[in-house]
């Protein structure tokens, strides 16, 4: 059986996203032929059998964080202002820079430890890339790398040109040791197929496991809940479509607005009271904050409707994320917010996954219809499975590319 190491800053049972197709790789490829050695920031031990090396965060970084979370609760004050504006400018590429001495060094333990075949790094952050780039000069192994999202031209990261110059000079610079690059969807492919002047960009969606779902109990919703998981990346995406829909439905009188609950699971999401007490819906919504994974999805599975948030930035119109794949697994139907020519649009209606609102007339719609399918008991949602790829097929694509790469290191070894 070959060898892999998988790079990646979140890991199951990190309650993000960007943990799912990591660990949907770790779970799966062995059924391919590789055996996943998983190098990760995330402490907690994964829900499936995993081997995996953690290199968590520095005690003193993580003394300075719990004194200033304990001391300074706005995450808007001047001072966590000035320390998000520090981190921007200190550490490069990302944040997660400080990750990158350490997990570097777990990583030469690890590929000097016996020999491997291939490395495998899975971003957001863009750290992770810099680590494989590192280790697969270091060991001379083969390196493919995966983009979740895009690097240069993330509609997310706001940079001057100082940084956004040598960060694309030096993602250009690693990439070109990259026997693949992978990614999640066509038009972050053609992104970065013609950033990056190759044709070799493979997509591979994101994907789907029931598997998930097996210890979560599917729980018939009482009242009209709608229920968001995840980041609204301070304020990047907005509830203000959805809360102004619901103050003009409650203000008609409609039975929609007047039964409806909006709880909210997640990191980042202070700009949902201050746009609540705006529109005057604060008496309907509720935060829950950070909470484990397991909590949030059966928070998803006890609600009538799933909410997605996306950036109303047209630049962002091919943002799909992965936040519904997860939301398909609670068998809820989805009401998604966004601009207009959204991609997430054609793949709702295609499937039939729920509405999709990029105005307040749309979302008052949406709502309406959501709510009738709650009183008429028939909130399970009924998917065809076919539009969906599985977490193995994923996996099995992985393999085809893995596969290639290590062929082509046993061609140059004989060589």
């Amino acid at each position: 059986m070959k060898r892999l190491l998988l790079i990646s800053h979140v890991f199951p049972p990190a309650p993000s996203p960007g943990a799912l197709r990591p660990g949907y790789i770790a779970r799966y490829l062995s059924q391919f032929g590789w055996d996943v050695t998983t190098l990760t920031a995330t402490v907690e031990p994964p829900p499936f059998p995993a081997r995996v090396v953690c290199t968590e965060d520095s005690g003193l970084q993580k003394r300075i964080r719990s004194r200033i979370n304990a001391h300074v609760q706005d995450p808007y004050s001047p001072l966590r202002v000035a320390l998000r504006a520090a981190k921007e400018t200190i550490y490069f590429p990302d944040a997660t820079a400080p990750w990158m001495p350490r997990a570097i060094k777990a990583g030469s333990a690890i590929l000097s430890g016996q020999p491997y075949d291939a490395i495998l790094s899975t971003a957001h952050p863009p750290s992770v890339h810099v680590v494989a780039w590192i280790l697969a000069r270091r060991f001379r192994i083969p390196w493919i790398a995966d983009y979740r999202d895009p690097w240069a031209g993330n509609a997310y990261l706001r940079r001057g040109l100082v940084r956004r110059t040598l960060e694309e000079l030096l993602e250009r610079g690693m990439l070109r040791q990259a026997n693949a690059i992978t990614t999640i969807s066509q038009p972050i492919a053609q992104q970065l197929a013609k950033f990056h002047r190759r044709s070799d960009i493979h997509v591979i969606p994101n994907a789907f496991d029931p598997a998930d779902w097996d210890a979560v109990p599917d729980i018939v919703p009482e009242r009209f809940e709608l229920c968001f998981t995840g980041s609204m990346y301070n304020g990047k995406r907005s509830p203000d479509i959805l809360f102004a829909a619901l103050a003009q439905l409650r203000a008609a009188g409609e039975t929609a607005g007047n039964a409806a609950r909006v709880h909210f699971y997640g990191p980042n999401s202070d700009n949902v009271t201050s746009s609540a007490l705006q529109h005057g819906v604060n008496l309907i919504v509720r935060q829950h904050g950070k909470v484990p994974r397991s909590s949030a999805m059966r928070a998803q599975r006890s609600a009538a409707a799933l909410l997605i948030f996306l950036n109303i930035d047209p630049a962002t119109a091919s943002e799909m994320g992965s936040k519904y794949l997860e939301y398909i697994g609670a068998g809820r139907p989805i009401i998604a917010i966004g601009p207009s020519d959204s991609a997430m649009r054609g793949f709702i209606e295609r499937t039939g996954l729920g509405w999709f609102a990029s105005d307040v007339e749309q979302a008052k719609s949406a709502v309406r219809e959501a709510y009738g399918r709650f009183i008429s008991g028939s909130c399970e949602l009924r998917l065809d499975p076919t539009f969906i790829p599985s977490a193995r097929d994923l996996a099995r694509r992985f393999a085809v590319i893995l596969d290639t790469a290590a062929s082509q290191l046993s061609l140059r070894s004989i060589a």
